[in-house]
């Protein structure tokens, strides 16, 4: 049920309007006033949905009352009427505030119902809009709060004024009124620190039933919690596992004495500072490992994966773990006491090490390289051994895999995020487009001028044109499951060709089908074809940067009958693909286009469409000479 004030200074027209909106919904009220002042009078005592207000009035103007209601600070949604159709007016109204415009000619009560309809959508899309915008001001102010927290971190080598200072920042990062972190050796506390409030360590027995993280308004499963913090009588306590390498465990507790706020965004960015967090003690860790007697020190930089090493200020390496010696082909035996420019002679590793001059740092660092198609973390430490001799410890650490993951993680949620956006729009074209086609199609019946019917059949054109635009928005979003179908491909190649002809003809580009006696797949033909056009697009580009007398587009088919698949290849004779993007061109949002010629999501969606319909995509070859990709999909149904 909506409320609807009505601001219109003749009776008459009081009643024709809310005749018309009881038509169209008799759920609405609508409140009709003939003044301004009665108008104020009813806002200050009734919640709005929206108003409309006439253009000439006795006390002021509609203008001026918007101008009113935007200086009041009150944000309901205004529709001006008007017998003034002119464009001054039109223009004078939107600057004021207005969400429309409505002209006051014969029956344009009976329009108003769905001018409140257009308006209390649009109304919602920018309050949505508007929160979005908050939500993504708030989550990058705590990336930047949470980028600062790590800078700190990283820079504190001391496990415990590590912990201390990861402690008082994620109670910080989540408002919370205080908190604890408590570090075990099985069930042996060796790190316990506090933030704002005085308890006793709980129980190590707690680590082993916390799997992820909770907010807890009931402590009562959780004796543990409940008991040391029994004094405080918190109303929401969060709490989270904390697993560092070496065997220990613990948990990262947050206490908040009043009801908080936290959302997915809060808890997404204390997961990720949690990560840092964890990385942070665990190098804190290391560095303390390092600092014992030299059996120990030995032993446990055998057992890390990642590559560690000890330089003294001569460029003698004095230590090293079994993953530097395996790197550099050599025995350890080998390798101590020699200089690190001797034997790093078959380590790629150690020549990127000495490329960067990280040999001559004697304080502090850390630093991510890119070094042959591969990412490392390379961190030095600065060391005094009881000789007096300065030395560094030097951790080299391949997050290639880490990296790739992430970022695959990332670009899939941007992807995921541009698809729904995608699809929404879609779907709110759809709503007025839908008027237009049937207005246009109710005139074309009853109009029997040929000019007027002309006029009209161009509007009919467009908006099928509209509606194509949008079947193709909602098949690029693909937020549903592959309808599929026994379809031919052929027909889906001839298809796609089809949209692009007026392009290949006017380029020159001559198509050439070498099809084979096909089956018929079992796959979604819109998703293929869409799958098509983007290798054809694809093609196109890399032909715009050829000069070729004969540019040349090849779409050659064939069934393989033991694998039960339909085979395609797409060749061109264009540019190519330069073989340092190869590894790179399924990724999302990853293209060599310059700007406004491409978005790098082709390939991805493409990949992505032919996976979910039982098929594979993959570059079978590229060169200057061009470019060939092979598909290969289902013909039976699963």
């Amino acid at each position: 049920m909506g409320k609807i004030l009505v601001i219109e200074d003749s009776l008459q027209q009081h009643e024709l309007i809310k005749r018309a909106f009881l038509r169209y919904d008799d759920t609405l009220e609508v409140i009709t006033v003939s003044s301004v002042s009665e108008g104020f009078d009813v806002l200050e005592n009734e919640d709005l949905d929206i108003i409309f207000v006439d253009y000439v009035l006795q006390e002021m103007n509609g203008v001026q009352f918007l101008k009113e209601l935007k200086k009041n600070s009150i944000d309901i949604p205004t529709v001006l009427i008007t017998a003034r159709g002119d464009e001054r007016t039109a223009v004078e109204a939107i600057k004021a505030g207005a969400y429309e415009y409505v002209i006051k000619d014969i029956g344009y009560f009976n329009a108003l119902p769905h001018v409140y309809k257009k308006v209390m959508e649009e109304h919602s899309a920018r309050r949505a809009l508007s929160k979005a915008h908050r939500r993504i001001l708030e989550f990058n102010e705590n990336l930047l709060r949470i980028n600062n927290l790590i800078q700190s971190l990283n820079e504190e080598l001391d496990t415990t004024e590590t912990v201390r200072k990861g402690l008082s920042g994620g109670v910080d990062l989540l408002g919370g009124d205080g908190g604890f972190i408590c570090l075990c050796d099985n069930d042996k506390i060796v790190e316990f620190e506090t933030e704002n409030i005085e308890i006793a360590p709980p129980e190590c027995s707690l680590i082993k039933k916390i799997e992820g993280i909770l907010l807890l308004e009931d402590l009562s499963p959780y004796p543990e919690i409940e008991k040391v913090l029994k004094g405080y009588s918190p109303a929401v306590v969060l709490i989270a596992p904390f697993r560092l390498s070496g065997g220990l465990n613990g948990v990262f507790a947050v206490v908040f004495l009043q009801e908080p706020s936290i959302g997915d965004e809060q808890i997404n960015a204390f997961r990720l500072y949690l990560d840092a967090l964890t990385s942070a003690v665990n190098n804190s860790l290391l560095f303390e490992q390092v600092a014992r007697s030299q059996t120990l020190w030995q032993v446990t930089f055998d057992a890390i994966s990642d590559i560690l090493f000890v330089v003294d200020e001569r460029g003698i390496v004095q230590k090293c773990n079994r993953a530097f010696a395996e790197d550099c082909g050599l025995h350890p035996r080998e390798i101590v006491g020699a200089p690190l420019l001797k034997i790093c002679g078959k380590s790629n590793i150690m020549k990127m090490y000495l490329d960067l001059n990280l040999g001559e740092k004697r304080e502090y660092f850390s630093q991510e390289v890119s070094y042959h198609e591969k990412r490392f973390i390379i961190s030095g430490f600065p060391v005094v051994f009881p000789d007096g001799t300065t030395a560094m410890v030097n951790i080299v650490k391949d997050i290639t895999e880490t990296s790739r993951l992430k970022e695959q993680l990332f670009h899939a949620d941007k992807l995921a995020s541009l698809g729904l956006l995608v699809s929404g729009v879609a779907h709110e074209i759809n709503n007025p487009l839908t008027g237009i086609v049937g207005y246009t199609e109710l005139l074309q019946m009853k109009v029997k001028d040929e000019d007027i019917q002309r006029e009209l059949a161009k509007i009919a054109n467009a908006a099928d044109r509209c509606k194509t635009i949008v079947e193709n928005l909602l098949a690029f979003s693909r937020q549903k499951e592959p309808e599929k179908t026994y379809t031919m491909i052929n027909d889906i190649i001839d298809g796609a060709v089809e949209l692009r002809a007026y392009w290949l003809r006017s380029n020159n580009v001559e198509v050439v089908r070498e099809y084979g006696e096909l089956p018929y797949a079992y796959v979604d033909p819109q998703q293929i074809q869409q799958v098509i056009l983007n290798l054809l697009i694809n093609a196109e580009h890399a032909l715009e940067e050829v000069d070729r007398d004969q540019k040349r587009v090849i779409f050659r088919t064939a069934h393989n009958k033991d694998a039960g698949t339909i085979q395609i290849w797409i060749s061109d004779n264009g540019t190519g693909i330069p073989a340092d993007v190869i590894p790179r061109i399924f990724d999302p949002f990853f293209t060599t286009k310059p700007v406004n010629k491409g978005s790098g999501l082709g390939l991805s969606i493409s990949h992505g469409i032919v996976k979910e319909n039982g098929g594979t995509i993959h570059l079978e070859e590229t060169s200057p000479e061009g470019t060939t990709f092979y598909i290969e999909l289902p013909v039976k149904q699963p």
